[in-house]
């Protein structure tokens, strides 16, 4: 098959790319190349199995210069939560108006279209409460306990960027009649290759910076917030399944994640255990950033009935591994995250 990937050049792009090519697909990227995410745009271009076309997902001249191809897979957005707090015109329309383009444009060419959503929909989540019963998004009370999302769950966002992913999932509806649509719902994806100068990529990034200056990792908050991570080599194999086994009737939505949560402070430790300097401890810092959950987790009930493939790292594994591979690799210092932190604060965004 033909297959248009948004964003591919990107981090999770280059994995995908690599392994619809090995089974026998061709790719092209479409891609703004933009440098909060490619330190190296160029390199980030050349590194990818197929032609790189330079242009804006939301603006509509950039689908008239792409071929119609059979499978389009959108992962072209803006992921800053942070940074989404305020430049909320700059995600709207990047994340909703060009993934309406997305399937527009699928449509159009008469494509199967996979389009990657983001756990943020679910804001803090599903809970449960010997009292209250099931909710949605704030705990009900102090009996109330985080429990894995589902797919069925109702959205919640907390942050722009939340918000902009929800309205992105209403935005392909009116396709689905004309074309199958597959929406992924990822956690937290790690692994090696993401940007390292990028402040918003997440907090393995910072992580890493502090461990090769030797400094104590930054906790913010107690560090019993939780996650669920996912290695990026278990997305793209699911991404991958999907273009290759198209929804039967309306949108199909599926998590992926690893199922399992892990703590903020469980995190620092993994990847304090896989620096070769050593760990040098956690210091927490009282600080609660506007956007942020405290609690993920992905159910994966649907995932493993459908028949796709399920995630193989463990957390620790995959934190490992991204440490080993990253350690080399160009990156900005530890400081960079101290000023997006003073960014948000400067902004009235941290409490």
């Amino acid at each position: 098959m033909k297959i248009l990937l948004t964003g591919g050049a990107g981090f999770i792009g280059q994995y995908l790319a690599k392994h619809l090519v090995s089974d026998g697909h061709s790719v092209t990227a479409l891609d703004s190349l933009s440098p909060q995410v490619h330190q190296d745009p160029q390199a980030s271009a050349q590194r990818f199995p197929g032609p790189v076309v330079q242009r804006d997902v939301a603006d509509p001249d950039s689908w008239r210069l792409v071929g119609s191809v059979d499978a389009v897979v959108h992962l072209a957005a803006e992921t800053g939560t942070g940074q989404s707090m305020y430049q909320q015109d700059r995600y709207h329309r990047v994340n909703v108006e060009g993934t309406r383009l997305a399937a527009e444009a699928s449509a159009r060419w008469g494509a199967r279209l996979v389009s990657l959503s983001s756990r943020a929909v679910y804001g803090n989540g599903r809970h449960t409460c010997p009292h209250h019963g099931e909710s949605f998004g704030d705990a009900c009370c102090e009996s109330s306990t985080p429990a894995a999302s589902q797919e069925t769950d109702q959205h919640c966002p907390v942050s722009v960027y939340g918000e902009t992913k929800s309205l992105a999932e209403a935005a392909l509806e009116p396709w689905h009649a004309q074309i199958p649509i597959t929406s992924i719902r990822p956690q937290n994806v790690i692994g090696a290759g993401q940007a390292l100068h990028n402040p918003y990529t997440g907090v393995l990034a910072a992580f890493l910076a502090m461990l090769r200056e030797g400094k104590p990792l930054s906790i913010y908050g107690a560090g019993t917030q939780t996650r669920d991570f996912v290695h990026v080599e278990d997305l793209a194999a699911l991404l991958a399944w999907a273009v290759t086994h198209p929804a039967a009737h309306g949108i199909d939505v599926l998590n992926c994640g690893s199922g399992v949560r892990t703590t903020l402070l469980e995190l620092a430790n993994y990847a304090g255990a896989a620096s070769p300097l050593g760990h040098p401890g956690v210091v927490h810092v009282d600080v609660t950033r506007a956007g942020d959950i405290d609690h993920a987790c992905a159910d994966l009930t649907r995932l493993r009935a459908s028949g796709a493939p399920m995630p193989k790292w463990s957390t620790s594994d995959a934190v490992a591994d991204f440490i080993s591979r990253s350690w080399t690799a160009p990156g900005a210092d530890s400081s960079l995250w101290d000023k997006a932190l003073n960014e948000l604060s400067d902004r009235g965004l941290t409490s």
